[in-house]
């Protein structure tokens, strides 16, 4: 006999900040949240063309590639905004203590584009 179980699909996080660092640090706050990482030192470093693309689009391709790295082994620690691009430096992860595996960063939705910048961004599970 089937048995109806709970399983939410989504986790949904709002993102806010004056910045486009900051929204990035609230990303990874977000992440922080999920995963519950304990992380050594900086391990990695990945540099990002942010010229000509929408902040949605960022998020999405900055949350997405931390995702993976996540996966394999480092945690997004720190973000700079240099000019036109953005550099995310990377701890190795130590242990997770979360038990919720995301498999995508989706839908990045602006809710407001000036002071402070808001989106909504759901991590599809």
């Amino acid at each position: 006999m089937s048995k109806e179980l709970n399983h939410p699909a989504d986790i949904l996080f709002e993102l806010s900040g004056n910045a486009l660092e900051d929204i990035m640090e609230d990303l990874f706050d977000a992440l922080n949240k999920i995963f519950n990482p304990v992380v050594g030192g900086l391990k990695k470093e990945y540099v990002y063309d942010i010229s000509k693309k929408e902040i949605d689009d960022i998020v999405f391709d900055i949350g997405n590639y931390s995702l993976n790295k996540i996966y394999e082994g480092f945690f997004p620690s720190k973000v700079e905004v240099i000019n036109e691009n953005i550099k995310i430096y990377f701890s190795e992860i130590i242990e997770i203590k979360g038990n919720i595996e995301i498999k995508a960063i989706a839908y990045p939705k602006v809710i407001e584009k000036e002071n402070p910048i808001s989106l909504k961004v759901v991590f599809d599970i």
